[in-house]
């Protein structure tokens, strides 16, 4: 009798063994937080954050904040094009372990000009747990300007800023000044297309009065860019545009 209490103890003691041991193999049920995105800055800020046209090439940068969980693995991005209804694609399957910063990024260089591309991202974790959605950001990438004079080493303190754009849909620029060592931003000013009718496009420094100097420094090298601006939503942030090459020019 004695021995089948004793066996009976054991049986038991295995079984439920055995069972905390499945419940140790269940995936975590919760879920990761949805992401969040990195706010988009304003057109005329001094570093600019969030969705926005690539610098380095032809794409369009994402930017969010990592997630904190522990036992996260990665971000799964996807995106729709042309319209928000039209069904959405896993485009990038991120690892959490080789991202690093305070924030993280992807460039969406596979896409087209002149098309409007929808986004959101979802955290998962060690168990595939998927997270609910990010919200959905737009944006749509047009043809970089080229910019071309000032270029080289000039006299002129207030030289004229030359670019050519062969886009139909920009109707606002936004040009940056800056020196080419420290990068100081010396001027950074947004304004309508001045030339509807050419390709040639032209603006004069400090035309607007808002440069840190009146005039540029002899003796000292500069950078300059040009980012046009196709689609601005109701709070004045551009979700359509390109940012074009850094130029350089020297004073004497």
């Amino acid at each position: 009798m004695r021995r089948k209490i004793f066996l009976a103890t054991i049986i038991s003691i295995q079984i439920l063994f055995n069972l905390m041991r499945c419940g140790e193999s269940i995936e975590d049920p919760d879920p990761p937080m949805r992401p969040v995105w990195v706010e988009k800055s304003i057109l005329l800020a001094i570093n600019e954050t969030g969705i926005r046209p690539y610098a380095e090439g032809d794409g369009i940068l994402l930017e969010w904040h990592p997630n904190s969980e522990n036992d996260l693995a990665g971000y799964k991005l996807y995106r729709a094009s042309n319209d928000i209804k039209n069904k959405f694609e896993k485009i990038a399957d991120i690892n959490a372990f080789t991202v690093g910063g305070a924030d993280t990024f992807y460039i969406d260089d596979l896409m087209s000009f002149n098309t409007d591309y929808f986004y959101y991202l979802k955290a998962y974790d060690q168990a595939e747990n998927l997270s609910p959605p990010s919200d959905t950001l737009r944006y749509n990438l047009i043809p970089k300007v080229n910019p071309t004079l000032p270029s080289g080493t000039i006299s002129n303190t207030q030289p004229t800023f030359e670019w050519y754009d062969f886009s139909s849909a920009t109707f606002q620029y936004v040009i940056r000044v800056e020196t080419f060592l420290s990068r100081e931003v010396i001027w950074i000013s947004q304004f309508t297309k001045p030339n509807y009718t050419d390709f040639l496009q032209r603006i004069a420094y400090n035309n607007d009065g808002t440069a840190r100097i009146p005039s540029l420094e002899s003796g000292t090298t500069y950078q300059w860019c040009i980012k046009p601006i196709s689609l601005i939503d109701n709070d004045n942030l551009d979700i359509g545009g390109s940012l074009s090459n850094w130029a350089y020019f020297s004073i004497e």
